[in-house]
């Protein structure tokens, strides 16, 4: 009879211990798939040792390897990707995320299916701090589409990230062939990751809710208003990197860039924006200056001459106006201070219509 489809999973663990059953439960419990698990603890000083030990001496399965020194999670991860991986498919999990029941199945049967695709993924969950993961969302839908690299790159290039980190699954020797992830992208290496992928072939897509992501409130507005300036400068490297490396196969990348220096831009300006909210004026200052290196059109934007006018009325008045300006652009009042219950259940993921 046909075998199951084997995938090797990287569980990287900083710190998270307190998640660690969680995550490694939700890949033991995959149906359908031969799973192997390899927890990478990067030196934490919680108590991932005694619970990664633990969870390798229940189930042979699991694997555990501690390091000496802390190398960061670009070390991390290739070492778990290139060097540990040997299955058909491989894929990394972070020990605060977690996979919905099927989520493998789905992934490897459409890459069985699909040899030209390298990379599957799907839709994600956000939980909020300490959530367990809740409802899968109807994930039993079997819906799935192949997407060209060439129009996968163009949605990245327009967008940004499309991709769901927990909810990728690649085909191991494709892995290999394109190398690890960079370190000089410690944020955006995912995204450049993608995007090596779909200059090497086609992208699955899978409608279903593939796995859960954790926010961790600490760090959600930054997640949410599109990265800080530094993670933007990354992301603007990135889509240099793309065209450099196979730019004579896509003649379109130009056009590309020039759509991502706009959308990154725009972001710059949005996160200028949240800067000046917070009374940071500094880094309202160099996120705008960002933003007109990027694509000096900016200056004739709304979202542009919205700040202008609030930068004009100064930091205290504002701080009067805002909740009456919010409300007659019908921004939910959430969005002052109880964020988490606007986000927690949020699906990212693109699905292409």
């Amino acid at each position: 009879g046909d075998s199951m489809s084997a995938v090797d999973v990287l569980v990287p663990c900083y710190n998270y211990g307190r998640y660690l059953e969680q995550s490694v439960g939700s890949i033991l419990g995959q149906d359908g798939v031969e799973v192997r698990v390899l927890i990478i603890d990067d030196c934490s000083s919680d108590d991932t040792p005694v619970v990664g030990q633990r969870l390798a001496a229940a189930d042979k399965r699991v694997e555990f390897r501690r390091h000496e020194k802390n190398r960061g999670h670009i070390a991390t991860y290739n070492e778990g990707l290139l060097e540990w991986a040997s299955a058909g498919y491989c894929m990394l999990l972070s020990a605060d995320d977690a996979l919905a029941p099927g989520a493998l199945a789905r992934a490897t049967r459409l890459m069985d299916q699909n040899p030209e695709v390298g990379m599957t993924y799907g839709m994600a969950l956000v939980m909020v701090d300490d959530d367990a993961t809740g409802p899968d969302g109807g994930a039993a839908s079997d819906e799935h589409k192949v997407v060209s690299g060439v129009k996968f790159l163009e949605h990245g290039f327009e967008n940004a990230n499309p991709v769901p980190t927990p909810s990728a699954v690649v085909r191991t020797s494709v892995q290999k062939r394109l190398g690890g992830y960079q370190p000089d992208y410690p944020h955006a290496g995912d995204l450049e990751m993608w995007m090596r992928f779909a200059t090497e072939g086609s992208i699955g897509v899978v409608r279903a809710v593939q796995a859960w992501y954790r926010w961790h409130t600490s760090n959600m507005s930054h997640q949410y208003y599109g990265q800080l300036a530094s993670d933007l400068r990354e992301l603007g490297e990135v889509g240099k990197e793309v065209p450099r490396r196979c730019g004579d196969r896509f003649p379109q990348t130009g056009a590309w860039r020039k759509r991502f220096a706009r959308s990154l831009s725009r972001r710059a300006v949005a996160s200028a924006s949240s800067a000046f909210n917070g009374g940071r004026m500094d880094e309202c200052r160099a996120r705008l200056e960002f933003a007109c290196e990027l694509w000096p059109g900016v200056r004739s934007s709304g979202a542009w001459w919205r700040l202008a006018a609030k930068r004009l009325a100064g930091q205290s008045l504002w701080r009067a106006l805002r909740p009456a300006v919010n409300r007659l652009r019908g921004v939910p009042v959430e969005e002052s201070g109880g964020r988490p219950r606007l986000w927690r259940g949020l699906k990212m993921g693109w699905w292409p219509e």
